[in-house]
C-alpha cells in the first residue's frame, strides 16, 4: 500500500505552463484525503512550492517538502526536519571552478536567498529567482563572511559551455559531491549526502514509512538518485530522459497529459477498487 508519494515539480507536476493541471489536482487531493502524504522534490526553495502546495489544500505542520534536491526538508509550514550545508571552503572551491570557465554564473542557494558575486545575471538565474519567489543577493568576495553556509550551488549557462563544464568535473569530484544536471543550462552541486532519493528515504523512515510505501515520480536528471533507490515504486514521466525511464517500474504519460493523475489513478486507485 503506497503511503507516500513524492513527485518532482518542473516537468512532472508543474505542466509547461508552470501549473498543476485540474486532472492532476484532483487525483493528487484524493490520495491526499485517503491519507497519502504527497511530497514535492524539487530543486527549489520552499517559497518556490509553497503555493502549489497551498493550490492542492496540502499545507500546515504535517505537510512535507524535499527542498534544493535533498539539501533541506521542510515541513510545509516552515519547520526544518533534515539541513545538508556547504561551508566557506566549498564556497571558494566552487568559485574556483567558476573562474576556470569564462560565461558561465555561479549562485549560492540558502533558506531564503540566492547568493551570487556576479553582477551579470543570467536570463536562466532572473527566471529561477522569478519561478522559485527567492531573490537574489549581489555580494562582492570581501562581504562574504568566515561562517557563510549555503545548501546548493548552481552552475547555470548556455548548453555548449555545461557540456564543457560537466566533462571537468573529475571521479574525485562526483565521489564527494551530489553532481546533477536538471536542464541542459543547470548543473547543481549539493552536498554527497543530500540527495532527493536519499531525502525522500530519511523523510518517509521520519514517518514509519517503509520504501515500499512510496511511489516517485521525476523524468530529469536531478530525480536519479529516487530511481535508484531499490524499493521505491518509480515512474517516470512520458517527457522523462531515457536514463530515467530505464530506472523506472512504469511509465505514464507526460506532464501536459496528466501522467501523474493517470499512474496514480491506474497504480493505485484501480488495484484498490479490484481488492
Amino acid at each position: 500500500m503506497i503511503k507516500l508519494i513524492a513527485v518532482d515539480m518542473d516537468g512532472t507536476l508543474l505542466q509547461s505552463n508552470n501549473q498543476i493541471g485540474e486532472e492532476t489536482k484532483e487525483v493528487l487531493k484524493k490520495a491526499d484525503q485517503f491519507g497519502i502524504k504527497i511530497v514535492p522534490a524539487s530543486g527549489r526553495p520552499l517559497p518556490g512550492v509553497v503555493p502549489y502546495m497551498e493550490d492542492l489544500g496540502i499545507i500546515g505542520q504535517d505537510n512535507y517538502a524535499v527542498l534544493y534536491n535533498g539539501g533541506l526538508v521542510q515541513s510545509v509550514s516552515g519547520k526544518v526536519l533534515i539541513s545538508h550545508q556547504f561551508d566557506y571552503a566549498e564556497f571558494k572551491k566552487m568559485l574556483s571552478i567558476q573562474e576556470q570557465n569564462p560565461g558561465i554564473n555561479l549562485h549560492f542557494m540558502r533558506k531564503h536567498d540566492y547568493v551570487t558575486l556576479d553582477r551579470l545575471i543570467s536570463t536562466q538565474m532572473a527566471k529561477m529567482s522569478a519561478v522559485s519567489a527567492t531573490p537574489f543577493v549581489v555580494k562582492d568576495f570581501a562581504e562574504i563572511p568566515r561562517d557563510f553556509t549555503f545548501i546548493k550551488a548552481e552552475f547555470t549557462g548556455e548548453e555548449d559551455k555545461l557540456d564543457q563544464l560537466g566533462q571537468q568535473f573529475t571521479p574525485d569530484f562526483k565521489q564527494n559531491y551530489n553532481v546533477a544536471r536538471s536542464d541542459p543550462k543547470i548543473w547543481e552541486i549539493n552536498k554527497k549526502d543530500a540527495s532527493k532519493g536519499n531525502a525522500v528515504h530519511e523523510l518517509a523512515q521520519k514517518l514509519n514509512i517503509k520504501d515500499n510505501e512510496v511511489m516517485i515520480f521525476g523524468d530529469q536528471g536531478n530525480d536519479m538518485s529516487m530511481f535508484e533507490v531499490a524499493d521505491f515504486n518509480k515512474v517516470a514521466m512520458g517527457n522523462a530522459i531515457d536514463a530515467i525511464k530505464d530506472k523506472a517500474d512504469f511509465v505514464t504519460k507526460s506532464n501536459d497529459e496528466a501522467g501523474i493523475a493517470y499512474a496514480i489513478n491506474k497504480l493505485i486507485f484501480e488495484k484498490a477498487e479490484k481488492r
